[in-house]
């Protein structure tokens, strides 16, 4: 069901990231850090995160930029807490229980509003529940995320990386975008570890590189 969603979302999604590849920008992490730091002003973390929740479709990428590389700013759970947290709904998914789920995933997103396989699996439990405003809401944040993390590297070289907050991330946009790995190396750096793949479109067998940054929290 999560590989299904996956599908229905690859098309649209990979034609955004075609229209941001010719221009990708590194990370800004001192604007970021600033941004979570406003409190007040419309253009602050918690500002942006609050029109991300409720009229995502509103946003520019950079600001949605702003709320999914933010949490690397913020102290919460840590990487196996957030896997840990996330097991109810998994199980949930496993036996197709989508009303059930609707619930246990909006809570997830109160903790932790980008993270983007409790977004899919939400996504079809609302489809298979036709609950069509939230389906649309939910429909316009992955496509603000996948343009706001592409907007800063697209994953063609290693200075060019495709810059996530988590492992889980990783896979999942490797999903989105319709590709699959077919082996990895790493480099450690300073706040991230760069995986360099060897990765297929789902449409097409021929073979080539691609790059991706998990992010360290600052």
């Amino acid at each position: 069901m999560y590989k299904k969603c996956l599908f229905t979302l690859i098309f649209c999604l990979t034609a955004i990231v075609y229209s941001f590849a010719q221009n990708p920008n590194e990370l800004d992490t001192v604007a970021l850090k600033k941004a979570v730091l406003d409190t007040s002003s419309a253009t602050g973390y918690k500002a942006l995160l609050k029109k991300f929740n409720e009229t995502p479709q509103y946003l520019y990428p950079n600001e949605g930029a702003i709320v999914y590389y933010g949490k690397l700013f913020q102290k919460g759970p840590n990487a196996f807490q957030n896997l840990f947290a996330k097991k109810p709904l998994e199980e949930l998914a496993k036996g197709r229980k989508f009303a059930e789920m609707i619930p246990v995933g909006e809570a997830l997103l109160k903790t932790n509003a980008t993270d983007l396989k409790v977004l899919i699996l939400l996504l079809a439990s609302y489809i298979e529940t036709k609950k069509e405003t939230e389906i649309q809401l939910t429909k316009a944040k992955l496509q603000l995320l996948l343009k706001s993390v592409t907007l800063n590297g697209v994953g063609n070289s290693d200075t060019s990386t495709l810059k996530v907050t988590s492992i889980e991330d990783e896979y999942v946009l490797m999903d989105m975008l319709g590709l699959i790995g077919k082996s990895r190396t790493s480099k450690s750096k300073t706040r991230s570890v760069i995986d360099r793949w060897v990765v297929i479109r789902k449409d097409d067998p021929k073979e080539a590189a691609f790059f991706v940054e998990v992010l360290h929290p600052y």
